[in-house]
Parts: structure tokens; sequence; C-alpha cells
């Protein structure tokens, strides 16, 4: 979805001359797990309202299998991406890193115990949005409400990072991402995502469905994962 974005954005400039609305996305890939959390590295893209600059971001984000909300987060990567001001666009772009601190996030896995994941579509079969809820053949597992409020349960981690750029001069000067989309209230449009993952611990079997959601101005998207646990024991 992520992806599909940016390149639907550099590749419609060819038909279109005005300046591109500004976008905010992230995406949310699963790397490990231990028996209490998951983790999972937030890609973000600010296309700065550009055809041919972009903030990327990367982060590893911890998030707790019983609450569902992001415990910790580590930078891992600040990139700025330029491609070419021509008719030929550079794709994929220049990439320079930006300053800030940054981690490793296989020694933060390492440090944690935590098991690499293989997410698989396998996990998804039975799952389907229906009406902004979130089904598992014809049960509801998850409201309209209960899909936003797992999404801001994992994206609110980063709002001290990214806090809202309040004026055109600011952004203007700003050399960061501005994640102000992901906590506006309103109607969220959600699609499933790609590569879930089941996990076992004692009399439980958790169930990792990842979503893609857009708000109601179509000013971003973002992807996080709605956490399902069912009782295994007689």
């Amino acid at each position: 979805m992520i992806r599909w974005l940016v390149c639907a954005l550099i590749l419609s400039a060819g038909v279109a001359m005005a300046t591109p609305e500004r976008l905010t996305m992230s995406e949310d890939r699963l790397v490990a797990a231990t028996q209490t959390h998951f983790y999972v590295r937030r890609d973000i893209v600010d296309n700065l309202g550009s055809y041919y600059a972009a903030l990327h971001d990367q982060h590893l984000i911890e998030i707790s299998l019983d609450s569902g909300e992001a415990t910790r987060a580590w930078p891992l990567r600040r990139m700025a991406v330029s491609h070419l001001e021509t008719d030929e666009f550079l794709m994929p772009g220049q990439v320079t890193d930006r300053p800030g601190e940054t981690r490793d996030m296989m020694a933060i896995l390492r440090d944690a115990g935590a098991e690499p994941l293989l997410p698989s579509d396998r996990a998804l079969q039975d799952f389907r949005l229906e009406n902004g809820a979130l089904m598992r053949g014809q049960t509801q597992v998850l409201s309209p409400f209960g899909i936003r409020a797992a999404g801001r349960a994992q994206l609110g981690i980063l709002r001290d990072t990214y806090p809202p750029i309040e004026s055109e001069a600011a952004y203007m000067r700003a050399d960061r991402i501005d994640f102000q989309d992901l906590y506006a209230e309103g109607d969220w449009t959600c699609r499933l995502g790609s590569g879930g993952q089941t996990l076992f611990r004692a009399g439980q079997r958790i169930i990792l469905v990842p979503l893609m959601c857009e708000d109601a101005t179509l000013s971003g998207a973002w992807g996080f994962h709605a956490i399902i646990i069912e009782n295994t024991e007689n």
C-alpha cells in the first residue's frame, strides 16, 4: 500500500503539473516476538508535498500482546530521498542520511530474546473487513471503533517524535515528518494488509492481523496490527 502510493505520486507527475497533496504514510512489518511482546519495523514516509523529495524514517516498535499498546520505540534510520526534477524521474531516488540518534535493530532484538518471525498470509484466510469491522467468518472480532483504538494505541508512541507542525512557515523550515494526520478524529477506511502471524503461548492462540487504513480526508495511510487472542484450553 505504502509503496503503491509513493509510486503513484511519482508516476502521476508526468500528467499532473500541480503540486501534489501532502501525504504521510507508515507501514508496519512484523520482525520478531517474545511471549509478551511483538516487534515491528515501522517505515514512515512524508512526501513533503513534492514530486521530487521525501523524508523516510524507520523505527523498531515494541507492542504488548496483552494490551495492544506500543510500549517502546527505537529509531533505526532517518533518510532524505531526492528524485530528479526532469521528465525522467530517478526511481529509486538518491538517499542521504539525516542527522539523529539511531540504533541497531538486531542488537535490540537479541537483547530482548525475541524470536524472528516469518509472516504469512495463511493466518489471514478467515478474516475480512465488512462495514468497517473486522470479521472472522460471520463473527465480528473487532468493531470500527476497536480498529481505530488499536491503531492509535500502536501509532501514538511516536507522537512526541513527530509533533504536529502547526504553521506553513514552520513546515517549510522543518526537516522532519509531520505525523498529525495519524491522530485526527473521524472515520477510517481500512483493508487487510499482507503477512499476518499466528503465535502460541500457554493456553492461547494469538493472531496478528495487519491492517492498512486511510483517514476520511485521504491525507495519509498507515499500517498496524489487530491482535486477536483465543483461549485454547478446554
